[in-house]
């Protein structure tokens, strides 16, 4: 007696596969299945690594007029404090704390450096320059106050001495306060390439 293989069929018989046939089928499909999920996977990978990319320079862009706002007062203090050197009376620089609330480290710097890479090659240098100089601005406000306690306090032991110690120290200060603002007067000239247009 011979035995008749099974067969099976889909839909119609005359589509009918034998265990073998069917096997094969079954997994070609589970190969094909895997693959698309890996594709989808990936698509949504891509989709959610984009929207972090947005996001990050969404909040960088608005952050950026404030940061500017700032860095103008802190030049506008550096030279008014400058200025009183030669007057009796020292006025301390009054500097903005936006200089040091690092708001470069609220902002996922990998997903912001991609967006620049991605969509704005062009000012991936500027993005760059900021993310050195934040380094300097971020630390401004502390540096500086500590200048300024030395000085007063130095100042204020000799300040019945006309030696030409306190002319000196006066001419020092004068000439990393102009450095200074140089440094910040750059540093607005590298922003300005990166704020939204409206911001120009």
């Amino acid at each position: 007696m011979i035995q008749q293989k099974e067969q099976y069929y889909i839909l119609s018989k005359k589509w009918s596969l034998d265990p073998n046939q069917w096997s094969m089928l079954m997994d070609g499909t589970a190969v094909l299945l895997t693959l698309f999920g890996f594709i989808i996977a990936f698509w949504l990978y891509k989709v959610q690594r984009d929207d972090k990319a947005t996001d990050a320079h969404r909040f960088f862009k608005s952050s950026l007029p404030g940061l500017k706002s700032s860095i103008h007062h802190a030049i506008a203090d550096l030279r008014e404090f400058r200025e009183s050197l030669d007057l009796d009376k020292v006025v301390d620089p009054v500097l903005s704390v936006s200089l040091n609330d690092k708001f470069l480290e609220k902002v996922n710097l990998v997903a912001l450096n991609r967006y620049y890479a991605k969509n704005e090659s062009a000012n991936l240098e500027n993005f760059n320059q900021l993310l050195v100089d934040s380094n300097f601005f971020g630390d401004y406000g502390d540096y500086i106050t500590n200048q300024i306690k030395y000085f007063r306090t130095v100042y204020l032991e000799r300040a019945d001495d006309n030696s030409g110690n306190i002319l000196r120290m006066k001419e020092k200060i004068r000439t990393v306060l102009d450095k200074d603002i140089l440094r910040f007067e750059d540093i607005l000239e590298n922003i300005d390439p990166l704020l939204p247009d409206s911001s120009k």
